[in-house]
């Protein structure tokens, strides 16, 4: 009797044991996954790069505005008065990172990005004061440039550098090599501390 006893015993002893060998093997092959998934290239690091690698120019230059004369009576003599500001902003330039797509097949890496973009335009304020514009001749009766006319320039500015980047097609391909080169770093990096010699397919919108 108490031979049985002890023989059942055992057999739950080794029970427990084949189970726990089980759940200890299903752990490790959990954490070898996760641990050479936390070694590829991800998609977040490579989004967070292209929303650093962007191309910033300055600006110096005049902007033109026009008030145009007032109609009626009450306008008699005035003139179409036009008027410039000398002005310095920044345009910055880049792509949008919520369109960059990233597949990763063993050690093939296919990135995804789109044409860089006009991301952020800035007026400098302390570059123009008063003394920064320059008005037309008025007429008899005066057509005043007001306080509104001139944030109205500003604008103008900001809408000239906006326009000028935008059409400066080499600066806009500048602002896309950066962030492709960027990328292709951060991976060839991450490859050369897995060992892992990946090779990467561009696409672009």
């Amino acid at each position: 009797m108490r031979w049985i006893q002890m023989k059942k015993k055992i057999i739950t002893l080794s029970l427990i044991g084949i189970l726990l060998i089980s759940l200890l093997s299903g752990c490790g092959k959990s954490e070898d996954k996760e641990a050479a998934k936390s070694t590829e290239p991800d998609i977040m690091q490579v989004r967070s790069i292209c929303k650093l690698a962007t191309v910033e120019c300055y600006y110096h230059n005049v902007a033109k505005s026009e008030k145009p004369a007032g109609t009626g009576i009450w306008h008699f003599g005035e003139k179409d008065r036009q008027f410039w500001i000398e002005y310095t902003g920044t345009v910055k330039l880049g792509i949008d990172m919520s369109k960059v797509q990233m597949k990763v097949n063993g050690t093939d890496v296919t990135v995804t990005i789109p044409e860089a973009e006009v991301q952020q335009v800035n007026v400098d304020d302390d570059s123009y004061n008063s003394d920064s514009y320059i008005f037309s001749e008025d007429g008899i009766n005066k057509n005043e440039i007001t306080a509104e006319d001139a944030t109205g320039a500003v604008e103008n500015a900001r809408n000239e550098m906006i326009k000028t980047a935008e059409e400066n097609t080499a600066l806009l391909v500048n602002a896309q090599e950066r962030a492709k080169k960027m990328i292709e770093n951060y991976i060839m990096q991450l490859g050369e501390t897995t060992g892992t010699e990946y090779q990467i397919t561009w696409k672009y919108e």
